[in-house]
């Protein structure tokens, strides 16, 4: 029988063990994750990508945000998609009953202001933001009561704006007669009288197209008691969900992943073996959240003009940022922080080696006092690193920690008693990385020094045993079997401390910050001032994807050469 014929059988016994219940709940789940992808995807795509054909939405959405940003309320309104071009030309408003005031177009000059125009209790408001717009018709414009008009004040589209509207402040009770018509040709727009100090829909009322026949009547809205009132215009689609969906997509997008695959599962596995997939998924799922998306978000930002201070929609630049920093006046700090982080790299991968070695050799002795100080220098490892960099403040010259008007640290005033004069390690330029890497040999070595002597505990004496017999000594014996032998010890000290050299930046920014100057300036503390400091977001996010791409580069040019360098028997 052939391997396809066995393997159809198999398949086809594995089939008939699951249950046709079983079935539907899988294809029932498969199809509701489906759904529920979409809508994620939509609100991925949407909010984060700002792709094209949602362009018209997006704004809408961001505008809505700000808004409610600005004025501390929650996003409120509708949209459809016609996006700006679905707002009403407004000619002419007139309040009556309690309050008495008239506004009219013709009244201001055409083209955008920041000023408010305003008539009475009447107004079109505008910040330096949201600008007011006053445009020339293509014809005069009949009104009912008798006026001819050929400028009105343009509201936006859809969405609910008090920066681009109707406003008016009332005593009492009255009545609101407008005067406008739909941007849109045959189509009527709806405006809706909100209250402005909770965005509570008051009234609401339909504005004819303008193909309608002229003159045009007015719309009438009732205010219904003494406030603040504004009048914009109402989509069809509530801005607030699709703005929670945008807000929440990436979880909702691994919501329905996480339905469909059980759905799938659910089909083609047994209910037994559902088991070992559910105490899977939980960390499956935290891995796609806290490790994938972040990377996937981080391309994307760095093709935007995202920074910290700024919410609301970001812009898609693309190239600009890593052209800034290729091209622009970033380069120079790019190549200076890479060459800085490249020489740290080097001084801790050595000190970890050479240091950790020559240490495991020393302590390579099963004795109580011999354990007692291997303790003693493996201990700083389990100190914090913001602590040691702290304490190293005070040991090393720095006026962080002693002051500006003392000129020693501790390292310094013992070194004063021996008649030298100590540098001033951290405030120096030639000397600031030197003082952090003290630092990091201090908390290194023992660590390095405990995995190369384990290491040390796996070599066979036979080897030494017969080395000594054919007359080799102490330092043959160590260059050619003890070093060999911890080749792969080597390599993973080797690699881990690369990695961790570096991304380093707590010991740099509790010590020097980067400073003084630049000449601690390594890579991960140029991104972090460039996010927190100089909010330039979107750069950061350049210059970390370009050194993700290093590290991945460099790490994986190690292993290959490892593979064909490196031999793992002992």
């Amino acid at each position: 029988m052939s391997d396809t014929v066995k393997a159809a059988g198999a398949q086809t016994r594995r089939k008939q063990l699951i249950s046709p219940a079983q079935r539907g709940v899988g294809l029932a789940l498969l199809i509701v994750g489906l759904l529920i992808m979409l809508v994620g995807l939509f609100g991925y795509l949407a909010g984060d990508w700002q792709i094209g054909p949602f362009a018209e939405m997006t704004d809408q959405v961001f505008i809505a945000r700000e808004v409610a940003n600005n004025t501390g309320t929650k996003v409120t309104g509708a949209f459809d998609m016609d996006g700006e071009e679905s707002g009403v030309h407004v000619f002419y408003a007139a309040l009556s009953g309690a309050d008495s005031s008239v506004i009219s177009a013709e009244d201001f000059e055409t083209g955008e202001t920041k000023k408010a125009l305003k008539g009475g209790s009447l107004q079109f408001p505008a910040t330096k933001e949201r600008m007011t717009l006053v445009i020339a018709e293509e014809s005069p414009v009949a009104l009912d009561n008798g006026l001819t008009v050929s400028r009105s004040v343009k509201f936006p589209g859809a969405g609910s704006s008090k920066y681009r509207s109707l406003k008016m402040t009332v005593e009492g009770a009255c009545e609101l007669r407008l005067y406008a018509l739909s941007s849109l040709p045959s189509h009527e727009r709806r405006v809706v009288l909100c209250n402005s100090l909770n965005g509570q829909e008051v009234d609401s009322a339909m504005v004819p197209a303008f193909e309608s026949a002229r003159p045009v009547a007015a719309t009438t809205l009732s205010v219904p008691a003494a406030g603040t009132y504004y009048v914009s215009v109402k989509g069809d689609i509530p801005i607030a969900p699709v703005s929670a969906i945008m807000n929440y997509a990436v979880m909702i997008l691994l919501l329905g992943l996480v339905l469909a695959l059980n759905g799938v599962m659910l089909r083609v596995q047994r209910w037994e073996r559902m088991k070992d997939l559910f105490f899977v998924e939980p960390a499956l799922l935290l891995f796609l959240l806290f490790v994938y998306y972040p990377v996937i978000d981080l391309i994307r930002i760095s093709f935007t003009n995202m920074s910290v201070l700024t919410t609301g929609k970001q812009e898609f630049v693309g190239f600009a940022n890593f052209d800034w920093m290729f091209n622009g006046a970033g380069k120079r700090y790019f190549w200076e922080s890479l060459k800085i982080t490249g020489v740290y790299m080097f001084w801790e991968v050595t000190i970890t080696l050479v240091g950790g070695m020559l240490l495991a050799l020393l302590f390579n002795r099963m004795t109580r006092a011999f354990n007692a100080m291997r303790a003693v220098v493996f201990m700083p490892k389990y100190i914090a690193v913001s602590t040691s960099a702290v304490v190293f403040q005070w040991i090393l010259y720095s006026t962080i920690a002693t002051g500006i008007g003392q000129s020693e640290g501790i390292l310094n005033y013992a070194l004063s008693l021996f008649g030298i004069q100590g540098p001033h390690w951290l405030i120096d330029a030639d000397t600031a990385l030197s003082g952090v890497l003290i630092l990091t040999g201090w908390r290194v070595v023992g660590y390095a020094m405990m995995i190369y002597l384990s290491a040390m505990k796996g070599i066979s004496q036979d080897y030494y045993e017969a080395a000594a017999i054919d007359g080799a000594d102490g330092v043959q014996r160590f260059r050619f079997i003890t070093v060999p032998l911890l080749a792969p010890t080597t390599l993973f000290l080797f690699v881990t401390t690369f990695i961790a050299s570096m991304k380093v930046f707590q010991s740099v920014d509790v010590m020097t910050g980067g400073g003084p100057g630049t000449s601690t300036n390594v890579m991960v503390q140029w991104i972090y001032n460039l996010t927190f400091k100089d909010f330039h977001t979107a750069r950061g996010a350049a210059v970390s994807l370009v050194f993700f791409i290093i590290l991945l580069v460099c790490t994986a040019a190690t292993m290959r050469f490892s593979n064909r360098n490196v031999s793992y028997d002992a």
